[in-house]
């Protein structure tokens, strides 16, 4: 027995020293590797949210009718540039026309009425409050004759700033009204974002960083 036992342990010290065959078919890994300069570079990053454009005080326009009238002709369509003083809307000038013939003939009549009245008053043949009612009279047809050429003048809607064209509400034979705005012109150049940022998003804004916008979907 003790005979036997040395043969098997001989024959498994010799099993296990015996390399296996897929061992020694195995080749040692290759590892390749490059070396570069380290530089300092700016990576972009990409924020959505909703946001809204709008002009900027002041270079921004929103037009509409003088008076009630129709529109007679419409010069510009919605993205077109135009110059300080170009035609956008023209309307019917007949009611304009007889409007500032009124005035105009009211206020000679005026004129005439309170000289008369100051004369006489001067020469005790009126009380002095005829002639300071004669008076107040002729003010309020000057501003109205003021009013009818103003009015005259802007029987044509003209650009006051130079700018794009971002809104015709003017329709060709349709009636105007002043409490509806018929034309907007804004300056491209001038305008304010207004984004609304997650707080996670907030934290990463910084004064003075370049944005770039672009906008999505539809709008």
């Amino acid at each position: 027995m003790r005979a036997l036992g040395i043969v098997f342990l001989a024959l498994a010290m010799a099993c296990a020293g015996k390399p296996k065959d897929d061992d020694e078919k195995k080749e040692p890994a290759e590892v390749t590797a490059t070396v570069g300069e380290a530089v300092d570079t700016t990576f972009g990053e990409v924020i959505e949210a909703l946001g809204a454009v709008s002009a900027r005080p002041g270079h921004i326009a929103l037009l509409a009718a003088p008076a009630q009238t129709r529109v007679a002709k419409v010069f510009v369509s919605v993205g077109a540039h135009v110059n300080a003083g170009d035609p956008l809307i023209e309307f019917e000038t007949a009611p304009f026309e007889a409007a500032l013939q009124g005035a105009e003939a009211a206020l000679s009549a005026a004129e005439k009425a309170a000289a008369r009245a100051t004369r006489l008053a001067d020469a005790g043949v009126l009380p002095r409050k005829d002639a300071e009612q004669a008076a107040a009279e002729l003010g309020t047809a000057r501003v109205n004759a003021i009013n009818a050429r103003r009015a005259k003048e802007l029987s044509t809607l003209r650009a006051p700033i130079a700018g794009t064209v971002t809104r015709m509400a003017a329709v060709l034979g349709s009636g105007a009204d002043p409490s509806q705005p018929l034309v907007e012109v804004a300056d491209p150049s001038a305008l304010d974002v207004l984004l609304t940022l997650s707080p996670l998003d907030a934290a990463k804004v910084r004064v003075g960083q370049a944005v770039s916008l672009q906008a999505t979907g539809e709008a």
